[in-house]
């Protein structure tokens, strides 16, 4: 009997892990998280992603400073009176937790994508270097996230990383043709996956026309 839990079950208790052990993880378990990413769709096949893993101390390092730099930039005011015995006070302590830790994650994973013009962008408006190619992308990353679920690993998306994106190019020598679109720290977690908590799919939805929440009949 297979130990993986069903796609259902996965999704219903994929919880962000941000709180990771030390313990290295294994380069098989990589390799199939990655081999998982590909599968996903691409339009045209274009196979638009590219990876970069990095668990050298010198490279998680350069990241982890850099990105708890910007957290405490961006969100320093706001998190002076968060209280940290309702939900959104622990979800922002972990956020901070992994902030202060990034360095310690035994992998981060850069989801890059080949920059590439939207359709809605047209030629004569195309300034500078094209966006990467984002919507082709998260439907592999969605899939490394459900891999690293399915394997027991702890993940969480992150994209602090925008805000010092050309030091990054630069130092890991990432070619300039492509983006980075999401940085995933990846490890075994300290903590235990289980239900999600989230507004019903009723106050979410709505048919034919925003704002009518009755499925039409027929």
């Amino acid at each position: 009997m297979s130990d993986d839990p069903g796609i259902f079950e996965m999704m219903h208790s994929m919880r962000t892990m941000r709180m990771l052990k030390k313990d290295p993880v294994p380069q098989e378990m990589i390799h199939k998280i990655l081999d998982a990413g590909i599968r996903a769709p691409s339009g045209q096949n274009t196979q638009r992603w590219g990876f970069l893993v990095v668990t050298d101390e010198e490279g998680k390092r350069f990241f982890g400073e850099r990105y708890d730099y910007w957290m405490r930039n961006r969100f320093g005011d706001a998190l002076k009176d968060v209280d940290y015995g309702t939900a959104y006070g622990r979800t922002i302590r972990a956020a901070m937790h992994l902030s202060e830790n990034m360095h310690e994650a035994p992998v981060l994973l850069f989801c890059c994508g080949k920059r590439d013009w939207p359709f809605a962008v047209p030629p004569d408006k195309r300034v500078g270097r094209a966006p990467a190619s984002h919507g082709s992308i998260y439907p592999c990353v969605q899939n490394i996230l459900l891999a690293c679920r399915a394997l027991g690993l702890g993940a969480s998306l992150t994209t602090m990383h925008q805000m010092f994106e050309p030091e990054m190019h630069e130092f890991y020598k990432i070619p300039e043709d492509y983006g980075v679109v999401a940085v995933i720290p990846i490890g075994f977690p300290k903590g235990k996956f289980g239900p999600v908590s989230r507004e019903p799919v009723e106050t979410k939805t709505h048919y034919g026309r925003w704002g009518n929440q009755v499925p039409e009949q027929g």
